[in-house]
């Protein structure tokens, strides 16, 4: 009897049949030597809608808050291609003899098709292929490396369980806060997400810091000191009396600042300190700080980052599993070092002046066994002849820093000497500092990029770094110039991609710089827990919110909507906060890691719930309007597929109102051939369609 593989989707099925030998197409799988390969369309099965408990709960009323069945019900989704896939894997599985889950190597992956297995309750073997890249070497690894899938089942355990929290929050919540807000003439869909939620918040609050902010003018001293060799320009050293009259220690008092600089026309040179520093080569990416250096690098957005990436491990086998929250690299993988660089100076031929510098007896502390999680970093594999030439321009812009964050490994590290000086004159020192490089290392794959012109409110400490002279101790110092720099203190800078999802990762520091009352074992548990979100989410929360209007972006950046402040400021702390998120992300690790019992944290989000719905009815949620770019009805929570609007004017006599009820138009597509039409967005309500 055959062997079953289960892959999450068509072309990983494909990549696997080609690995096998000379396949066979047959309807809806692949037959290969004795394998037979099939694949998922992603989630084929989701977790069923309220009224599937009962036909009641198709409209949204606070009397049947909070929805919580006694069993939360996964269905098949309704979908003519799907059905026919499943009737296909029922199939497959009656004559199967063993399966081999080849779901995505994340916690995804592992529901998705155990979900499958399970609906039709195969009770032979099941092996589980970890695969964390696409080339056919990986493939060869991962093959000779299954495990007993019940080996996963705790990764299962806590993906099912994370499902159905995200599903009751969603329901219950949205609902909830949906109706108290409609009891103030709000017409739209108040959404509600554990990690959505606590993210507009992140939003606002960066907005409103910069809607608050008042700059003020500070003044630095600076002197200019002659010695034997030369010149350099000093920073005055702030003496802790300062914080007695300027507590943020700037001066805004243009005459201390002279009053500093009345120096004498000599001083020494009472301080220098020369260190011999080495900088390790950056480590490769984590998906987060892909797409944060993409974004700062390029202006590409989280979402097309995390495509991108798809697409160089889905579609073409350059790199490994994306969706990673780690930095580093297996020990046992250093191995391979030498056939991947070989690989890329085929992938990659204008690298290969740095590929011949590279030193693959070097280890970096990226091969480090205790910081692996699920998955390693990113990094190039050897392909299946791929050349970096037909890719698009943004991917091969993503492809080109992933390779060489990897290439860095096995370049030594940059090595410079940094020297600080300390003048004194009268009872006043003042500090300068400089670098020379002494040795390039891995800094070699980075050319050099244009400097960057610090921003005012810049530490003098932190500024650019000049060329110092050499000097001794003691030597004679002389006052060339003195100046009471002028700066401005600078507002916060609105939210990118990137930045947005730096902070998601570590909300707890900011958490931490703006709620003092904030007990630190919460603090501690976000940062254990990675912040809000997750490496494969964070993206489509950003795109959650965009849809909804709570955000929008005006160029590079991200702001909060009218909708989304309003939002914020009326919804109760416990709701928005990331506290919550922290709670549930602990005890959701302590499911797949110490077999927490599922049954017990899902009854601790029930009793929660239901004092959260009771919140809800208490509270004004008064909000403006807003165009969401994606609209969801509430009536049924899950939207039918709307284009999106352009412009919807409110006004009743607006010939884009229904001129029956006055709700707005919106264009709809028919499913039958696909033109588009403009129907009343009060469906089922109201029937009625323009007729042009």
């Amino acid at each position: 009897m055959p062997t079953l593989i289960i892959a999450e989707k068509p072309s990983v099925a494909q990549e696997l049949a080609k690995y096998l030998g000379k396949a066979k197409r047959e309807d809806g799988f692949l037959s290969v030597a004795q394998y037979q390969v099939t694949w998922c369309f992603g989630h084929l099965f989701s977790l069923a809608e309220p009224q599937h408990y009962d036909e009641r709960f198709q409209k949204w009323r606070a009397a049947d808050l909070p929805i919580l069945p006694d069993k939360i019900a996964v269905v098949a989704k309704k979908d003519k291609g799907i059905s026919k896939q499943l009737k296909i894997i029922a199939s497959l599985l009656k004559t199967a003899d063993e399966v081999i889950h080849a779901g995505d190597p994340d916690r995804e992956g592992q529901l998705l098709v155990e979900w499958v297995i399970r609906h039709y309750r195969f009770r032979k073997p099941v092996k589980r292929l970890w695969l964390a890249a696409q080339d056919s070497h990986s493939i060869q690894k991962a093959l000779a490396n299954l495990k007993d899938n019940q080996h996963y089942q705790l990764l299962f355990a806590a993906a099912q369980t994370r499902a159905i929290a995200d599903w009751l929050v969603g329901i219950n919540l949205s609902r909830a806060f949906t109706l108290a807000a409609q009891q103030h003439d709000y017409q739209g869909v108040v959404s509600i997400g554990r990690v959505q939620t606590p993210t507009l918040a992140l939003i606002v609050m960066r907005d409103q810091d910069i809607s608050q902010f008042v700059s003020k003018t500070y003044y630095v001293p600076m002197l200019h000191v002659g010695v034997a060799a030369g010149s350099f320009w000093a920073t005055w050293l702030a003496k802790p009396e300062l914080r007695d009259k300027y507590p943020d220690g700037k001066i805004t008092d243009i005459a201390d600042a002279e009053q500093i600089l009345n120096l004498p026309a000599t001083g020494i040179i009472s301080q220098v300190e020369a260190k011999k520093l080495k900088t390790a080569p950056p480590l490769p990416y984590r998906l987060s700080r892909l797409q944060k250096e993409a974004n700062a690098k390029f202006g590409l957005q989280a979402d097309d980052v995390l495509t991108i990436c798809q697409a160089l491990y889905e579609k073409h086998k350059l790199t490994s599993y994306p969706r990673t929250d780690c930095d580093y690299l297996p020990e046992s993988q250093h191995a391979e070092a030498a056939t991947i660089l070989q690989a890329l100076s085929q992938i990659y031929p204008a690298l290969q002046p740095l590929l011949s510098l590279a030193n693959t007896t070097l280890k970096s502390a990226a091969w480090n066994d205790k910081k692996i999680s699920a998955h390693h970093a990113i990094i190039p594999v050897q392909g299946n002849g791929m050349n970096i030439s037909q890719l698009n321009t943004k991917e091969q812009k993503v492809y080109d820093l992933i390779v060489r964050a990897y290439l860095a490994q096995f370049f030594a590290a940059y090595e410079y000497e940094k020297t600080e000086i300390v003048a004194r004159f009268a009872e006043h020192d003042f500090k300068a500092t400089g670098s020379v490089p002494l040795k390039e290392g891995w800094k070699a794959l980075y050319p050099p990029s244009k400097t960057k012109t610090p921003i005012d409110d810049t530490p003098e400490d932190e500024l650019q770094e000049q060329k110092l002279p050499p000097v001794q101790p003691q030597e004679v110092g002389h006052n060339l110039a003195t100046e009471a720099k002028q700066k401005q203190t600078q507002a916060p800078k609105a939210y990118t991609d990137g930045t947005l999802i730096s902070d998601m990762e570590s909300v707890h520091r900011v958490i931490s710089a703006k709620s003092k009352d904030v007990d630190n074992k919460w603090l501690k548990l976000l940062k254990e827990n990675a912040g809000l979100g997750t490496e494969a989410t964070r993206a489509s929360i950003i795109q959650t919110l965009l849809d909804r209007g709570f955000i929008e972006r005006k160029g590079k950046q991200i702001l909060a909507t009218d909708t989304g402040k309003d939002l914020i400021k009326a919804l109760p702390k416990s709701v928005k906060s990331p506290i919550l998120t922290a709670m549930m992300e602990q005890e959701l690790s302590a499911i797949e890691n110490d077999g927490l019992s599922p049954d017990d944290f899902l009854a601790k989000q029930q009793a929660q719930l239901r004092e959260l719905v009771q919140l809800a009815a208490n509270t004004p949620i008064i909000l403006r309007a807003c165009t969401p770019a994606k609209a969801i009805t509430p009536k049924t929570y899950k939207a039918k597929k709307v284009i999106p609007q352009t412009a919807i004017n409110t006004n009743a006599n607006s010939a884009t109102n229904c001129p029956k009820c006055q709700e707005p138009l919106v264009q709809r597509q028919r499913k039958s051939d696909g033109q588009t039409f403009l129907a009343c967005s009060g469906f089922p309500k109201c029937r009625y369609i323009a007729k042009n």
